[in-house]
């Protein structure tokens, strides 16, 4: 990629001494989960020349906004081949798999025959060869080599390898021969039942392939996703100048919009490339459960007490019967109801009111398993409770099921005023707060 082209690039920079406690950082592990490359997602990923340590991935985990990492599996031309990955392996992806990650699986192997490699990179990079049948040949062994990588950690079929093509001086030969080339990458892998993605510089084989697409050229196979790099530092999956916006247009983009920058966060720092991936099926909300078939969601919490009769009430008692304060759900506030609250306030430190205040509705709604992390992107009944949550702390997170930009400010306000560090992800210390009743 442009961003690997000298030594001092991508290389790992132990950051400061992290300020997270290890209770956080150990917190609710994860069940064996299967390695999504990438899965189905909007949202925030980067991806560096080497795969961090575990202490570094554990601590971007809970810190940073981004869910997914680009691992450089395969290929005969990478900076950063199999010598230089001292980290990454099948049981390092597994575990990160079990902590929420996604992963974007990177081959880099012959260039087009117009490519011009820097003479002082360590890395000299083979081509393509400028006979059709050879190249799409030699496409179909990196092919067979990137599946058999994607085995060796842990990725079955289904799962995505972009093939990246750095930039080169357009020509009608080279395009033809870079074409050809993709065609055959992506018909192997689909043959195989893997998906092929096409990672390039906007102006070079990205706006290539989509010619061809705009075209029609005849036996073309259009590669699933595209990875558009194009350096305009805004975070959307656009295609600008180079990518139109009739194409890959279900869910199949993934825009790298700033290269090569130093990033700390948890006192850890990077030296990444910025992505912003919209793959899969997106990140599409659950529906949301309805225990006692009634809902808990509302733009507002009011306060109620005895003689309230509202839908309300309903939700504050199924609320109060989960949590075993309370046996019979209706709509009216009787005294078994202000009994039930006073005993849950009670156990929260709440005081002995019998009466439903916006600290006892806080603490009520967060009630439940805490995922190790959320953060944009995130889906789940996890997110629609932590939106409940929040909205009775008195913030406007919204009722989307998804940690949507909303939801993202909502947590940041809500981080603040509980004077909480400064991150956009929601973890141990954010589900503390809100299950103790605190309220923004």
């Amino acid at each position: 990629m442009p961003s690997v082209s000298s030594p001092t690039k991508r290389s790992l920079v132990l950051g400061l001494v992290t300020g997270l406690a290890a209770s956080v950082l150990l917190s609710t592990p994860a069940r064996a989960a299967t390695p999504q490359a990438p899965g189905d997602f909007t949202g925030h990923g980067f991806d560096a020349c080497v795969a961090p340590s575990q202490s570094v991935m554990d601590t971007w985990n809970l810190t940073s906004p981004f869910s997914a990492i680009g691992i450089y599996v395969s290929g005969n031309s990478r900076y950063c081949g199999d010598r230089y990955q001292p980290n990454l392996t099948k049981a390092w992806v597994q575990r990160n798999a079990n902590n929420g990650w996604r992963f974007i699986p990177i081959h880099v192997g012959r260039q087009s025959p117009c490519f011009k490699n820097n003479p002082a990179s360590r890395v000299q990079k083979k081509k393509m060869s400028t006979d059709v049948a050879t190249a799409r040949a030699e496409a179909v062994g990196e092919a067979q080599e990137t599946i058999a990588a994607l085995t060796k950690y842990g990725f079955g079929p289904g799962s995505v390898s972009y093939l990246d093509l750095e930039w080169y001086s357009r020509t009608a030969a080279c395009d033809n021969v870079v074409l050809e080339f993709a065609d055959a990458w992506t018909e192997y892998l689909h043959a195989q039942g893997y998906r092929s993605g096409l990672y390039s510089s906007g102006s070079a084989a990205i706006k290539l392939v989509d010619e061809a697409r705009l075209s029609g050229r005849p036996g073309f196979t259009l590669p699933d996703h595209m990875w558009n790099a194009w350096v305009n530092k805004v975070a959307d999956t656009r295609g600008g100048p180079y990518l139109s916006d009739s194409g890959w247009t279900d869910h199949q983009r993934i825009h790298q919009y700033h290269n090569g920058v130093n990033v700390s966060y948890g006192g850890k720092t990077l030296n990444i490339d910025k992505n912003f991936l919209d793959v899969g099926r997106g990140s599409v909300a659950v529906k949301q459960s309805k225990p006692c078939g009634v809902t808990r969601s509302f733009t507002s919490y009011p306060t109620l007490k005895v003689g309230a009769k509202r839908r309300e009430v309903a939700a504050l008692e199924c609320l109060l019967k989960n949590q075993g304060y309370l046996k019979k759900v209706d709509t009216a506030y009787g005294n078994g109801t202000a009994k039930a609250v006073a005993a849950f306030r009670r156990k929260k430190g709440l005081g002995s009111s019998g009466t439903t205040n916006r600290a006892t509705w806080t603490a009520l709604l967060a009630k439940g398993s805490n995922p190790r992390v959320l953060k944009e992107g995130s889906v789940g009944q996890s997110v629609w409770r932590l939106q409940r949550a929040l909205t009775a702390a008195g913030l406007k997170p919204g009722f989307s099921g998804v940690y949507d930009t909303r939801t993202v400010k909502a947590v940041a306000a809500y981080r603040k005023a509980r004077k909480l560090s400064g991150w956009a992800t929601t973890e141990a210390s954010v589900w503390s707060q809100l299950q103790r009743g605190k309220t923004a």
